[in-house]
């Protein structure tokens, strides 16, 4: 793979003005698209983006007077800048709550938030402990879902050698919304799911009403059959992909949507593998939970395999040394996973198990509202260049006022600096914060879309006294001792008041065994939080806060937590986040349960 240039620090007048077109483009696109839809003639939010462009509300409260066609694309810019303030999810909840009355009538969800009904209704997974969000996503013509078609395309590679790829995704969904014609008929089914599933289904028409043909295929150069994806027990999941990838000595890609997921089925492999060797030689699928609907299709495709099985025998957990992996599949070639932010903390334990020839990539910064950038350089795991074609996205400096005037452009963002993204979007959300934090690297000389690398979540911190300690700072303080632990493969960081004065509890997940100087990595968690924070510094040394306390967890815990959290909250497998801070009672005396021994 040829690597890409290096990012440029500033744009020649030229790119500037392709970056300034395209964003125009993109805008004049939505807002005629979008601007017949119930939300944009209704809601408060943009009362004064309609009053600007001349536009009247009726008695209907619709609009009576159309977007006026000839304003040029850098007036309507200007009135867009002008007049559209920042908005939060709950500026959209009264209008997307409509989905899920009972009964749903097609007349109060047509043309909802953009022309039509949405394809799917993406879900949030809720990991956190907050609400369930919901973002209704549309069909798009192609000129306006090139981001998607490209991650689609990366994420599926095609081998030249008739190589197979096991591709880690889901199905399922969370409950299927039927909306009713003004006769009381059903008028279509839209599915509740992740992202990922619902993107799935659009970029390949795959209807919720054919899913009983879908889990009766296997795509020749997947390893998995479809009916693995329609499991929603995320054990049987990860051992039900693990078996048919072992059963292919010619693997080439393993593309997991994320590291922590990646990190699961290493583990899964690792502790089961007498079981999959037994199931590769008998040719039989285990009973396992939640695999009632699809074991007959499961095991169509799994055949007694004595030799394969034998190949794996004799391989044996070869895990004394780094490369495992290559060993079961010598043709193995790159792992797909994001692997920036909260997802950095399992990559040493990962490429333990793939080994230097093998390489970790990452694909894009995703999330329930929308793609925001593609990997620039898959082999530098955090850097990523936004996309420009589909969305409008905008830029909050965080050192500013939460104010839309101070938003930047792509075409004048400040490399070194970081900033909010703000996204208006295809599927009908306007000016809207996303809460995620990147840093601005530079532009790609080819086109100048900005170069980025993620940071954080904007309001992911933990707070005991005065003291504001980010999800960064705390990431950084466990890479400075994660060896000290025994390298620590996966942690979050909750407070702890079982003591007269409050402190933070990291709760960590190990790679191995405990490490012989763990018993100083408290003392050296105080001192890097010392460094990296004047006021912890400043609240510790006046008596504020105490020395953390590290709480082992034991071997498998935030495999576990995922399983849990997928059945408790009828998330489909594959795609649950463990928040880096816990606040949530609940998830927090779960995790407490687990633990081995404090520190």
């Amino acid at each position: 793979m040829d690597r890409p240039p290096a990012p440029i620090t500033s744009l020649t007048p030229e790119l500037a003005e392709r970056l300034r077109g395209r964003a125009l483009d993109v805008l004049s696109y939505l807002v005629k698209t979008n601007s017949t839809t119930t939300y944009f003639k209704e809601s408060d939010v943009l009362s004064q983006f309609r009053a600007a462009l001349h536009l009247r509300d009726g008695s209907d409260n619709g609009l009576q007077q159309a977007v006026d066609l000839t304003c040029s694309a850098k007036e309507l810019f200007e009135v867009y800048h002008s007049n559209v303030a920042l908005s939060v999810y709950e500026d959209y909840l009264p209008f997307i709550s409509r989905f899920f009355d009972q009964p749903c009538k097609r007349s109060s969800v047509e043309n909802l938030m953009a022309p039509g009904l949405p394809s799917f209704i993406a879900h949030s997974s809720g990991t956190s402990g907050g609400a369930t969000k919901h973002f209704p996503k549309y069909r798009h013509p192609d000129h306006m879902s090139m981001s998607t078609s490209e991650a689609m395309r990366m994420s599926n590679p095609t081998s030249k050698s008739g190589g197979k790829n096991c591709i880690m995704y889901s199905l399922g969904y969370r409950q299927l919304v039927a909306p009713l014609s003004e006769d009381g008929d059903v008028d279509g089914q839209i599915p509740v799911c992740l992202m990922t599933s619902g993107v799935i289904r659009v970029s390949n028409n795959m209807v919720v009403e054919r899913d009983a043909i879908y889990s009766a295929i296997k795509v020749p150069n997947c390893s998995s059959p479809l009916a693995v994806s329609f499991i929603p027990n995320y054990r049987s999941f990860l051992f039900m992909h693990a078996l048919f990838a072992l059963v292919e000595p010619k693997l080439e890609t393993i593309n997991t949507l994320f590291t922590t997921t990646c990190r699961d089925l290493c583990r899964a492999i690792h502790d089961q593998w007498d079981d999959f060797i037994r199931c590769i030689e008998t040719g039989v699928v285990p009973d396992l939970e939640g695999i009632e609907q699809v074991k007959d299709n499961l095991q169509r495709f799994l055949q007694p395999n004595p030799d394969r099985a034998e190949e794996l025998r004799m391989i044996g957990k070869a895990t004394e040394t780094p490369g495992w992996f290559r060993r079961i599949w010598p043709e193995l070639r790159v792992i797909l996973a994001t692997a920036s932010g909260p997802f950095a903390t399992v990559i040493p334990e990962i490429k333990y198990y793939i080994g230097p020839d093998v390489s970790l990539e990452t694909l894009s910064i995703a999330s329930s509202e929308a793609f925001l950038a593609l990997a620039y350089d898959p082999r530098d795991l955090n850097l990523y260049k936004v996309v420009g074609s589909d969305d409008v996205i905008e830029f909050l400096p965080v050192d500013e006022p939460e104010e839309s005037k101070y938003l930047a452009q792509t075409w004048n963002v400040e490399p070194g600096k970081k900033y909010e993204v703000v996204l208006t979007t295809r599927d009908g959300f306007w000016r809207y914060r996303l809460g995620d934090v990147i840093e601005a690297v530079g532009f790609d000389p080819c086109d100048g879309q900005p170069v980025v690398r993620y940071v954080e979540r904007r309001n992911m911190h933990i707070r005991i006294a005065n003291e504001v300690t980010t999800e960064t700072q705390l990431r950084s303080v466990v890479d400075a001792t994660s060896d000290q632990l025994g390298g620590v493969s996966e942690f979050c960081v909750c407070p702890d008041y079982r003591q007269s004065v409050g402190r933070y509890a990291f709760l960590v997940e190990l790679q191995g065994s405990l490490g012989a100087d763990a018993v100083t990595a408290p003392a050296s968690l105080h001192a890097e939080l010392q460094k990296l924070n004047e006021n912890y510094l400043r609240d510790s040394r006046a008596g504020k806060i105490a020395v953390p306390v590290v709480r082992v967890l034991r071997p498998g815990t935030f495999g576990e937590f995922r399983e849990w959290k997928i059945r408790t909250n009828n998330i489909a497998a594959g795609q649950v986040k463990v928040p880096i801070v816990v606040w949530d009672e609940v998830n927090r005396a779960w995790l407490e349960e687990r633990v081995m021994c404090d520190i």
